[in-house]
């Protein structure tokens, strides 16, 4: 038995959830497919990267350097585990793919996008009430350097208390996530139909224009489910969509998986005399461009202690003196606009990507300066000690001179610790979708995947306006 549908969307995050909305709000007949469950915060970290992160947080590329890439495998998608910042495209960036493009991408157009998901995800910057004492902490050696532009980040978040949970599931529903912003109250008249624990395992393109896409599905049970849709709308997330769009056999889908923008970043810990208790706030409240070079930003993170422990680049003694005060310990982070690029290849099926990516001498050459920068930053704060993430017996410092006298130029990009965020355009607009995000005849693309460049800042109001865009043209 094959059921119909105007519209099958794959993948609850900022674009599936926002596109299946929109859709079935006005009137169409929208089936949203979500491989995850719903979300409920936890009391311990690591058990929310078990249960809410794909791979339980274990995914990572493979090639000159270790890059964990957490993305999110629940309803809601990685807006359940994100730190909830929200920064705009860059005009520069919207002028430069009007440039780029036939004339379909018009960037005054998408502009317009992007102030409507601003207005639906309720952005408003961190009050100063929730900041951390890391952030401040961070402001301050800002200002003692002489350094401008440090200010609280614009987030997506209503009554925030400052739990210090926003990347384990927000604890009391502040953060405002995809299916928050869109979806709830499931089961709405007026929303999309919602099948959670279900997969899409095949899928063929319409054979003619206005044809129907054939959908095969597999359910929590088990059981195929076969649905035959007008338009099918992959948004499995940057790392999962190119298996599917592969699978279609389009010849520009054959191009998908390469073009992977990764956001390389990292952190230091800082140790005060007074206390910090990270966990106090919004972790990723405060944030900065480096003066000097602007595809370097620094942002707030903080790291719980039971993941501290198996995160920090120490050992032995040390770490277990650093763990004994980590109520004194700050830290900070930053991530690079990479000019490297990765590929996602698929020997295993969608579940399993092989990720490749090579960091690059000018993105290592930034990681060194900003790992410089964020320890001079707190030190100028007041920091007894820092460590910096490379994995070296020397990487502790007790003093800004011993920070300003260190060589940092033979670090390899092996040593380094890193993590990477946002990934981004292995199914990139004017490469392998155009420029209204169509793959094939009736099958669309709208996740991060389409995002056609490093972008330098936070994705997901970019990602929720081309959902908001590819709705309107799906109209």
């Amino acid at each position: 038995m094959t059921e119909e549908r105007d519209v099958v969307v794959v993948g609850s995050g900022a674009g599936g959830a926002a596109v299946a909305a929109t859709l079935a709000g006005r009137g169409k007949r929208v089936l949203l497919v979500e491989k995850g469950g719903p979300a409920a915060p936890l009391p311990d970290a690591m058990d929310a990267v078990y249960r809410y992160y794909a791979h339980g947080g274990l995914s990572a590329s493979v090639g000159n350097c270790l890059l964990p890439i957490p993305t999110g495998t629940v309803l809601g998608g990685t807006t359940q585990i994100n730190s909830g910042t929200c920064l705009k495209t860059p005009d520069e960036t919207l002028e430069r793919w009007e440039r780029a493009g036939t004339g379909a991408f018009r960037a005054d157009e998408f502009r317009r996008y992007l102030d409507l998901a601003w207005t639906k995800l309720r952005v408003t910057s961190a009050p100063d009430a929730t900041a951390t004492v890391s952030s401040r902490l961070f402001l301050k050696g800002l200002e003692r350097l002489g350094v401008p532009g440090g200010h609280l980040l614009p987030r997506a978040e209503s009554g925030c208390v400052g739990s210090g949970r926003c990347c384990f599931v927000c604890p009391t529903g502040a953060k405002q996530t995809s299916d928050r912003a869109f979806l709830l109250p499931l089961g709405r008249p007026d929303g999309p139909e919602l099948a959670l624990g279900t997969e899409l395992i095949d899928a063929r393109a319409a054979d003619r224009a206005g044809g129907p896409v054939r959908v095969a599905l597999r359910g929590p049970d088990g059981r195929r489910r076969n649905v035959s849709c007008g338009r099918l709308v992959l948004a499995c997330g940057t790392l999962r969509t190119p298996y599917y769009a592969r699978l279609l056999k389009t010849g520009l889908g054959r191009a998908a998986g390469a073009g992977l923008s990764v956001h390389p970043a990292a952190k230091l810990f800082a140790l005060f005399d007074e206390r910090v208790e990270g966990w106090k706030g919004v972790p990723q409240g405060a944030g900065v461009v480096d003066p000097d070079d602007p595809n370097i930003r620094y942002e707030g993170v903080y790291t719980p202690p039971e993941m501290a422990a198996v995160t920090m680049p120490l050992e032995g003694l040390r770490l277990r003196s650093w763990l004994k005060n980590y109520g004194r310990v700050a830290t900070f982070g930053w991530m690079i606009r990479d000019e490297s690029r990765g590929r996602a290849d698929y020997p295993l099926g969608a579940d399993s990507p092989l990720l490749r990516y090579d960091l690059g001498d000018a993105d290592l050459a930034r990681m060194r300066r900003a790992m410089r920068f964020a320890g001079r930053t707190f030190f100028a704060a007041g920091a007894r000690q820092v460590v910096l993430p490379f994995n070296r017996s020397d990487n502790v410092f007790d003093s800004a001179e011993a920070l300003e006298r260190a060589d940092l130029s033979g670090l390899s990009a092996a040593q380094l610790q890193m993590m990477a965020f946002h990934p981004l355009g292995t199914c990139g607009m004017g490469r392998v979708v155009d420029e209204n995000l169509r793959l094939a005849e009736g099958v669309y693309v709208c996740d991060g995947s389409v995002i056609p460049e490093s972008l330098g800042v936070n994705p997901q109001i970019t990602i929720y306006a081309f959902a908001l865009r590819l709705a309107d043209h799906l109209s």
